[in-house]
């Protein structure tokens, strides 16, 4: 039976070959469209603790430096600290940076089991106001290393002296201590930059919190925005992963337009590979009336003209989702932010398999079983 099937996919190749062709572009993107809607829509990749803390008009809108104060004192907040915005460019406008000014010492211990990074660095980092940490995908990105003097222009943060330029050291190289941390950012003294920068001194861009032993985080993020119930800047406060997703909208809904442009060129694909399945098995009327003829069975015809359908699905489909394995995982890094832990995994691969299957069985069993019970001799007249 093997054999025969593996006859008959030689003997149309070429058609097969583009049948096979088609499979695995959509099988890719199957398995990409897959990876990528799990890891966005996904609420247990980032720490279930830290709440976000930011305006509550827009996390766009600053927040007083001393909200953060106000924040510490609570009795539910264990560990607390605060980022802004930096942004800016290296070099040319093509070379924007994810810049983040940071407390150096409370943002270390509160991010302290996702960065890795050595003590000297982090000591170095603590002790120079004038130094940076990098991450890993950044550094790899512009071939920087430790000790490096940087250039950051940024035109939107002036300094009191009316330059757009800022010099920094590095002072370390961040990895990640897990897949799911973006290495693509770079840390700066928030100290440096608020003393130095012409406008919106003393202001903040949000606060991350972590509860005290006892407390929920949920809690805790209430209790946090009645403390500012009445005060002119009010905030809103959610969990880490949801402030991620906001993050990442204002550059547009990516994961809307990805999943419809992926989704329906999978759906169109597998059109084709559907109609030209039913096409192939109408135009082999004449093979099965010989078969009839030399007596073959109606059940050994069905299985060959569904193995083969089934073979070639299979094979194509699996070579489709390995392929997406790759495209993944070579993706994976430049998207830790929108999709962080994107990855293909065991229930991918077994859901596209299963779908491959019907797919075979749903293009082919029809077609082949109204060939097979066609007369021989209506078969070999209409061939």
């Amino acid at each position: 039976m093997l054999s025969l099937i593996f006859k008959s996919i030689k003997h149309a190749w070429f058609r097969n070959l583009l049948l096979l062709a088609c499979i695995i572009i959509a099988y890719t993107l199957f398995g990409t469209l897959l990876a990528f809607e799990r890891a966005y829509s996904s609420s247990d990749l980032t720490s279930t603790s830290r709440m976000i803390t930011v305006n509550k008009i827009s996390f766009t809108e600053v927040l007083p430096l001393s909200h953060f104060r106000e924040v510490k004192r609570l009795e539910s907040v264990g560990e607390a600290s605060f980022a802004t915005w930096f942004g800016g460019f290296y070099r040319e406008r093509r070379n924007s940076l994810h810049a983040i000014a940071v407390d150096p010492q409370t943002y270390l211990n509160v991010y302290r089991h996702d960065l890795s990074l050595t003590e000297a660095e982090q000591n170095t980092f603590l002790q120079e106001r004038g130094s940076i940490l990098v991450g890993e995908a950044m550094a790899r990105r512009f071939d920087w290393k430790a000790g490096d003097q940087i250039p950051i222009i940024n035109r939107r943060l002036r300094r009191l002296d009316g330059s757009t330029t800022w010099i920094f050291k590095i002072a370390g190289i961040f990895k990640a201590a897990s897949a799911i941390v973006d290495t693509n950012f770079l840390y700066i003294h928030y100290d440096l930059v608020n003393e130095a920068r012409a406008s919106d001194q003393n202001t903040i861009g949000w606060i991350v919190t972590m509860p005290g032993a006892g407390h929920n985080p949920g809690d805790m993020g209430q209790a946090i925005d009645r403390l500012f119930e009445t005060a002119p800047d009010r905030t809103t406060t959610d969990t880490e992963r949801s402030f991620s997703q906001i993050f990442v909208a204002q550059f547009g809904d990516l994961a809307l337009v990805t999943i419809i442009i992926l989704g329906a060129a999978f759906f169109s694909l597998l059109v084709i590979v559907a109609s030209t399945t039913v096409l192939a098995i109408q135009q082999r009327a004449r093979e099965v009336g010989i078969m009839k003829a030399l007596g073959f069975s109606h059940a050994h015809i069905l299985s060959l003209l569904i193995g083969e359908s089934l073979a070639i699905t299979i094979t194509a489909g699996l070579t489709g989702l390995a392929a997406a394995g790759v495209l993944v995982r070579s993706a994976s890094e430049s998207l830790t932010l929108i999709a962080p832990g994107m990855s293909v995994l065991p229930w991918m691969i077994a859901v596209g398999l299963a779908s491959m299957i019907v797919l075979a069985l749903v293009a082919s069993a029809l077609p082949a079983w109204r060939a097979v019970n066609l007369t021989t001799a209506n078969v070999l007249r209409r061939g």
